[in-house]
Order: C-alpha cells, then structure tokens, then sequence
C-alpha cells in the first residue's frame, strides 16, 4: 500500500470522532481556528471562492463558511470517510463540492480567492510541498491568499524537542492507551518543517507578505498573500 492510500485508511479509521477529538490534541484549539478566520475576514472582506486542501470533516472550513457564507466551497481530501462527514456538516448547502483526490499531485483547474488547509501538508515531502506552493500560487487569483494552519518545527532541535515533550504530555494525559498507539502511528508520517524554512519556500513559489499570524509551541498559522 502507498504512503497516500495508508494514510487514508488512518484517517478514515478515526472519522466519526475527529471532530471531538482535535480539542484532546490541540491545546491552543480556540485561538487556532477562530483567530484564522477572525484575522483574514478582517484584511479580505469579500472572498467568493475557498478551497480546503485535506478538508476532512470540514472542521476548517466550518469556521470559514461562518465568515463567509456566500462564497463556494471546493473541499479536497484522499479519506472518503472524512470527507462523507463533511457532507453530512454541509448537507442541503448549494455553494459546497466534494472532491476525492490526492491534492500534492493535481488542484482543480479553477481559480480561488483563497486556498486554506489545516494539519494537512505537513504529512508531504518537501519536494511535494515545494510543488503544490506553486500549484496553489497559479491557482489564486491575484490578491489571493493562502491561510495555512499546520505543525512547524521550532528553530532549533533542543527547542523542538521540549516543545514536543510538553505536547505530548497534554496529548498523553487526556487520551486512552489505543488512542496513543493511533497517535504515534500518525505522527511517525509527518515531516513538518520549521516557520523560517516554509516562508522561505512560499516565497520562492512567488508569494509576497508571507507571515506567522498565530504560534503556540508546535501550532502555527500562516498566511501568504498573490
């Protein structure tokens, strides 16, 4: 089985409790999501097109459609089980489309006001990383911006090392022992890069204004304007 197929039988593995779960494994959960959406509604007020890079249950979006309930929505994710979820959070909406596909290879040929994921690409390469920047820069429109919620190394190894163990402590204190095994299994499949090396690549990809708008230990949001 490929990486891509595995770690879509992983999430779907988990699917109909992602949701409550992210608050056992995001200690600064509130501020992550709701100060994104809060802080780009208040520099992009009108935004017409999203797509969602590895959407899964929608969660992220959830939080955008809340600023921005007229725009359409293209949600992207390789867990069809996820993915159904997010169908369910958004039944009966006309502006959503639901797309199964592996986003680091191809992104629908259309452009978008913003391009947004959350824990998503840090599970891609950095050659991959490197091409779907570009993708996502070629598919926004000009003014576009890329919001991107993610795990980021710290700048150094010591550094990442302690920020790791005290994440791991909160994680470990609210989780059952299976929950644990799952959590390792998926965390042994990331390859997160640190702040200062992912600007430097969204900048190389031709954004400009590229900055950290939120960080807590491992948690960070970028944003990156066309």
């Amino acid at each position: 089985m490929d990486r891509i197929k595995q770690m879509a039988e992983n999430f779907n593995q988990g699917a109909e409790r992602y949701d409550e779960q992210r608050k056992l494994f995001i200690p600064c959960f509130d501020d992550y999501y709701g100060l994104s959406a809060s802080f780009l509604k208040k520099i992009k007020e009108n935004i017409h097109c999203i797509l969602d890079l590895g959407a899964g249950t929608g969660l992220l979006t959830k939080y955008l459609y809340e600023k921005y309930p007229d725009a359409d929505y293209t949600l992207i994710d390789v867990a069809e089980q996820m993915l159904e979820i997010a169908r369910q959070r958004f039944a009966g909406l006309p502006n959503f489309q639901f797309i199964i596909q592996d986003y680091s290879k191809e992104l629908p040929d259309k452009k978008f006001d913003l391009v947004a994921s959350a824990l998503s690409i840090h599970h891609l390469e950095n050659e991959d990383k490197i091409f779907l920047y570009s993708d996502i820069y070629s598919k926004l429109e000009n003014g576009g911006f890329l919001l991107n919620l993610d795990f980021f190394n710290a700048s150094s190894d010591e550094m990442n090392r302690k920020f790791t163990d005290y994440w791991y402590d909160y994680v470990y204190s609210r989780i059952t022992p299976e929950r644990k095994e799952l959590f390792l299994k998926r965390r042994a499949e990331d390859k997160e890069n640190s702040m200062d090396e992912t600007k430097y690549m969204l900048v190389k990809a031709g954004f400009k204004n590229v900055e950290c708008i939120y960080n807590y230990l491992k948690f960070g949001v970028i944003i990156a304007e066309k």
